[in-house]
């Protein structure tokens, strides 16, 4: 479980990442009970860190206040799923579009490394690598925009993103192959300075993640959350 962590500067901040990870993780589980007390002791820590931290945690989305009862972490339900990627396409889609119209080679040499790492990944036959390279993509696309509005907004979606496939063990993709045929053509919309192509590539790529993440999840026998 949460251990001990060491005194810092920021504690709120160290304890707000810790019970993040913890439950992006599912180290926390879906409908726990936060009691403060209990983790103010695994942590090491006094109760007021814990209790911003919560509280954060609760405008996050990744807790829940019920009346009378305590603080839980809170489910994913297919609607919430959908709700999700709704706003993941938008940003994603904005993202692109501003890399387009800014015209920076940096940042599609910056993009296209990343892709290259991709397929180096699937050629070793790393799926955890790919994993990863994907999720760096991403925000790198956000990143990028040097949109700090933007970047605040996605740091929530990332968060959410991971704590989906964590969670739900699920592989957004039919094939380790297609992870770089959907995220190839976003990269050249961008580099051939095309606005629209670029904003309809990045959204086409979330369209097809959420329908294979439903058709996995529905193959899988499990049905809605």
């Amino acid at each position: 479980m949460l251990g001990e962590i060491d005194r810092g500067e920021s504690l709120v901040e160290i304890v707000l990442q810790r019970m993040t990870d913890a439950i992006v993780s599912g180290e926390i589980a879906p409908d726990e009970k936060l009691v403060e007390a209990r983790l103010a002791q695994q942590l090491g820590v006094s109760r007021g860190p814990v209790r911003e931290a919560v509280r954060r945690l609760e405008q996050m989305g990744l807790v829940e206040k019920v009346p009378y009862h305590g603080t839980f972490v809170t489910g994913m339900s297919r609607q919430d799923v959908e709700e999700l990627y709704e706003v993941r396409a938008t940003l994603e889609a904005l993202a692109a579009r501003i890399l387009a119209q800014r015209d920076n080679p940096a940042d599609v040499a910056h993009l296209r490394k990343i892709v290259q790492e991709m397929q180096k990944a699937i050629e070793l036959d790393r799926p955890s690598q790919l994993f990863f390279h994907d999720a760096d993509f991403h925000d790198a696309l956000i990143t990028l925009t040097e949109n700090r509005l933007l970047a605040e907004i996605w740091k929530l979606v990332s968060i959410q993103m991971r704590r989906i496939i964590l969670l739900k063990r699920e592989r957004p993709y039919h094939s380790l192959e297609e992870v770089v045929a959907v995220h190839q053509p976003i990269v050249e919309a961008i580099a051939s300075k095309d606005p629209q192509r670029a904003e309809a590539e990045a959204r086409r790529h979330v369209d097809v993640s959420l329908k294979n993440f439903w058709d996995t999840y529905q193959h899988d026998g499990k049905g809605e959350s």
